[in-house]
Formats: structure tokens, sequence, C-alpha cells
């Protein structure tokens, strides 16, 4: 079966509903409200045997990158009809989807996955380390919040939000930008991802605040779970946002009040988190990682030319990249305090596939981690020393699901 894509069209509505329908709600109708596309977004089809075989959005928003902002795609609702799986259809919709996003001006694209080891194979990566940190709450910390706190209360649907996201994320959004800009991979907003509130399951999801103007914020919701005979109540944050350390302390100590007859609370951090570095861990708090963040640089080249650094150095490379030639060079990379040069060249040094690339250049893992740890081969020690001065260690973080 040859499957080929296009974009969505109107007369696709039930079959794509359908799909989605299938995929990702247990056969629950689609929400009516939920219109496709949405504004920023484009939709997908595949087509094999004259019908839609599968579905695929891509929503165009940016996302840091070592202090810098890069244009992305954020995948979603990727998914095919039971009876056209196993034919490739994925593949070509996943294929299409890079070829696209590079022909049109996107540097990266970021993704959320089921089954991360289908998208490895057209070069997304895993990059960051999301924490979930677990705290009963007879042992969390006491600690003081001389912030003032607000809240406000969110309705189970996009479309009956007790508060427009308009007129909630601009009270957030300063905080939000200051906390995405130490980290790369965060997306920047127009207004809250809903569809990340809505990963979750419990609750109805409820927004606390700290600080005039905002420095701090969390997206929470509680959730029970049976535990033997009996029954426990959790207090899940969905997000766990701050820009200055007043505000972190802040959002836990309101955090601990509003769990106050809770079992456990429970909040994300990324691995330099400040609580996981602080004595507030002790024994019977327990951690673990979450579903990983999956990224794919589209545009090598565009990309390195956008870094900046005080150091300088040259080092050549070569980029592994079946989908797109455009990114495989070899690259010969020349920085300094005046900016980053590349330009092709007869041969490279430094050998990379594209998913290695990824990682280097958002920097969690980083090219250092990658070579001790011998997923990329050593090339010469000049060239190591130049190429992990560029792309040295950066903490890596999303909270997207697009």
């Amino acid at each position: 079966m040859t499957a080929w894509v296009r974009e969505y069209r109107k007369e696709d509505e039930d079959r794509a509903r359908m799909i989605w329908s299938v995929a990702f709600r247990g056969g629950e109708s689609y929400p009516p409200e939920r219109t496709i596309p949405l504004a920023d977004e484009e939709t997908f089809v595949a087509i094999a045997n004259g019908r839609v075989a599968g579905a695929y959005r891509i929503l165009s928003t940016t996302a840091t990158c070592r202090g810098r902002l890069l244009n992305c795609g954020g995948i979603s609702a990727v998914a095919v009809a039971p009876e056209d799986r196993k034919r490739h259809v994925g593949s070509e919709m996943m294929t299409h989807a890079v070829k696209h996003m590079h022909e049109t001006g996107q540097h990266i694209t970021n993704l959320r996955a089921a089954h991360e080891v289908f998208y490895r194979r057209y070069g997304w990566e895993s990059c960051g380390r999301d924490y979930r940190i677990s705290c009963p709450v007879a042992r969390f910390p006491r600690l003081d919040c001389p912030l003032p706190v607000r809240q406000w209360d969110v309705a189970e649907s996009e479309k009956d939000i007790t508060l427009a996201p308009e007129e909630m994320w601009p009270e957030v959004n300063a905080a939000y930008e200051k906390f995405s800009f130490k980290y790369s991979g965060m997306a920047m907003r127009k207004s809250f991802r809903w569809s990340r509130i809505k990963q979750a399951q419990g609750s109805p999801a409820r927004v606390y605040a700290v600080g005039d103007p905002v420095e701090a914020y969390m997206v929470i919701r509680f959730t029970h779970s049976t535990i033997g005979m009996g029954r426990e109540m959790d207090l899940e944050a969905i997000e766990f946002v701050w820009s200055t350390p007043v505000g972190y302390r802040s959002l836990l100590s309101t955090f601990a009040g509003v769990g106050i007859n809770f079992t456990t609370i429970s909040w994300p951090e990324p691995s330099n988190g400040p609580f996981l570095s602080s004595e507030w861990f002790t024994r019977g708090m327990t951690t673990k990682l979450a579903n990983p963040s999956l990224f794919r640089i589209l545009d090598v080249p565009g990309v390195l030319r956008g870094l900046s650094t005080e150091e300088s150095g040259t080092f050549t490379m070569v980029v592994d990249d079946e989908i797109l030639p455009a990114n495989r060079g070899p690259w010969r990379v020349c920085f300094s305090q005046d900016g980053v040069e590349v330009e092709p060249t007869g041969s490279g040094d430094l050998k990379l596939d594209i998913r290695q690339v990824s990682q280097a250049i958002l920097g969690e893992p980083s090219l250092t981690d990658l070579l001790e740890h011998g997923f990329v081969k050593p090339p010469s020690e000049k060239t190591v020393q130049a190429a992990t001065t560029l792309l040295s260690p950066k903490t890596t973080y999303s909270l997207e699901y697009f």
C-alpha cells in the first residue's frame, strides 16, 4: 500500500476525528469545540487506498536554545487508522513533516511520544530530563510565603473555562518567559497550553500565582489512588514555574498549604531544579523521570550560525541525516565573539548523526556526555576542545504536549 500526504481539507473532518478518537480517547467522540486546524496550526492527512488513513498537526511557535529563539514546529496528534497500521502510513507522515517544516523555515521540532523508538527513526531524540518530585505532606519542609497569592479555577473544557486564557495568561507570562530563557527547549506561548493541562487525570485544574507582579505560578489538580483497602489523595502540580528564588520558595509554601489535607504532593522540575540541590530533600521523598521530550534540528548550519559565545575556535563536522541532505555538510564551523560562521568544506573530523547533533546543540545530554559515554567516536583533541567549547552543557527542559 502506498500512502501520500497532503494538507487537511474540510471534507476530511469526519474521518480525521474518528482516527483521533480511536487513537487518543478510547473511542469517545473528539470534542466538537476543538476546531481543525487551530490558529498557528497546520493539519495534514495521509491518503491510502483512496481514503484518509492518518493525520497529524504542526503548531508553529518558537523555542529557546542557549538564550536565543528558534522557529519551532510542535508535532501532535500523530495517529493512523487501526486498519492501516503497520503499512508505512506513519512513516510517510513523519518524513513529510520533517521536509515540510524545513522548507517552511522551521529550525527545530519538538514532540512528546507514546513510542519514542518510532520517532527516532526520523531524527528525533530525547533532550533534557524532566523530574517529578513526590513528597509525603508530613515530610514537606516548613517555608515562609512573603508574597501575595492569587488563584484561578479552570473548568474542564477549553470552551467553558472560567477565565479566558487571554485574560489569565498576561498575569503569569513575564514569569514564564524569564523561567524559559534559563533553559533550551522551552516554547514561547500566547496562552496556557490547555492540551498539557488535560494530559493529567483528576479534578478540574486550578492556577495559583505568587507575587504582584507574578514571580511564580503552578497549575494543580488532585487525584485519588487506592492503597490496599483505603484511599489516598494526591495533589499534583502539572506545571511549576518560577522566575525568582523567593517566588520558588513562596510557591512551595503555597503548595504545602493547599495540600495540607492530602497524602502526597508532587511537582515537576528540570534536572538542575532547586529542590534536589537543597537540604529539603530527605528520606521518604522520591523522584522519577517523566516521559522524555523529543527534539530534532531541522537546519543544522542555520541553528549553529544563530549561537553566541565569548570564546573562539574552529572545528569541522559531518552530519548523518537521511531525510534532509542539506544538513549533512561537511561543515567548517568557526566561532568568536563576532558570531558563528558555518561554511561547506571538504571533510569533517567530528561525525554525528542528526539525533546526536540535536542533543549537542540543545545541551542535555551534552556533546561532552556523548563523547564520554562512547556514543560519538572521538575526533582529534583539537576538535573536541573547540566543539565542546561552542556546544557546552546546557540544561534542557520542555513543558509542552502541543
